[in-house]
């Protein structure tokens, strides 16, 4: 007998079906994590571009108050010896981190106003006055809001609040004592979104960023800005190109799974209930090896069925070759018996 050839490696049914089942149920939590973390970098991009914003106004502020400082125009706190900035470093970023998924940083709408103690000194009103241009004609562009607070929180700047104290919020105190901060902020829409925009909670929060600006290691303002992060729909339109390739991939990768099923299990299947129907008939053919196996377990099927089928063949030949022996060994002698009696 012939050694039998080694057997290639061929995944199990198990396998494939696990394989399968944990790609599909994976679906659902790709795309709920998809929106999830688009809706952060939605959030990210709209705190790195105030950040930008707030600190481009800052070095202009800046300038316009140590201009005045011979005219004895007042600071604010001075930054402890941690939060100063290393002279040596010339870099300092400000990395977006607010995080949405987290929940740390969603908080209450912004509180309202309040009326200022005192009115601003004549010096930071007529910075506000210098800077008010120049956020008229950021905001056409950038759609942000901009308040320029003095060293007490007093608005000097913006459309609105103008005289009046933001000092009471927490990203305005922390920024009032030479701390950057960030926050997100429930919002309520000016009309009520559609409603597959609730799949996406970046809907209903406004990011809020208070940029203090430093003079001489002392606080001289803060920029308060605000916007509304991109609508995460909005921007799928925008890249819709790139969201229309990515779901031709996923075409794509359905029909290559779809192939694969086909080829390890629906495939091997029909050829083997085929090889019954024709083994039924009579078909000698039938025997031969399957052209496609698909997996190991329908190999060691296949291989099992076609040689139990091949064994009966062969065991119905014998006996129908066995009977057709008897038959004609048992014929003679009754012919020899029964010729005598004929011709009595």
């Amino acid at each position: 007998m012939t050694s039998r050839k080694r057997e290639k490696w061929r995944p199990s049914v198990g396998m494939v079906i696990f394989t399968a089942l944990a790609a599909a149920a994976t679906l659902p939590l790709v795309g709920l994590f998809f929106f999830r973390l688009y809706d952060n970098q939605l959030i990210h991009q709209t705190q790195a571009e105030l950040i930008a914003q707030s600190r481009v106004l800052a070095a202009v502020f800046a300038r316009d108050v140590e201009a005045r400082l011979d005219t004895g125009i007042a600071l604010g706190a001075e930054l402890p010896p941690e939060a100063r900035p290393d002279r040596e470093d010339q870099l300092t970023p400000i990395r977006p981190a607010l995080d949405l998924a987290a929940g740390a940083d969603l908080l209450r709408r912004r509180p309202n106003a309040l009326p200022a103690s005192a009115p601003s000194s004549p010096g930071y009103v007529e910075i506000g006055a210098r800077l008010m241009p120049i956020i008229l004609e950021t905001q056409k562009v950038t759609l942000a809001g901009f308040r320029v607070l003095d060293p007490r929180g007093v608005v000097i700047a913006g459309r609105n609040e103008v005289g009046q104290s933001l000092a009471h919020i927490e990203e305005v105190t922390a920024a009032l004592h030479g701390q950057y901060r960030a926050v997100l902020r429930i919002r309520k829409p000016d009309k009520p979104p559609p409603p597959i925009y609730s799949i996406s909670r970046g809907v209903g929060v406004h990011v809020f960023s208070a940029m203090p600006v430093i003079v001489g290691n002392r606080v001289a303002g803060v920029i308060y800005t605000s916007r509304t992060p991109s609508n995460i729909f909005d921007h799928l339109y925008q890249e819709r190109i790139k969201f229309i390739l990515a779901g031709l991939t996923v075409i794509v990768a359905t029909i290559v799974i779809g192939l694969v099923f086909s080829r390890t299990i629906t495939r091997p299947m029909r050829e083997l209930v085929d090889r019954a129907a024709r083994i039924g008939r009579g078909d000698r053919d039938a025997f031969q090896p399957l052209a496609h196996y698909g997996t190991r377990e329908f190999a060691q099927l296949s291989h099992s069925f076609l040689g139990i089928a091949e064994q009966l063949s062969r065991r119905s030949d014998y006996i129908a070759t066995f009977s057709s022996h008897l038959t004609h060994e048992l014929k003679s002698p009754l012919t020899s018996i029964k010729a005598p009696q004929s011709c009595c």
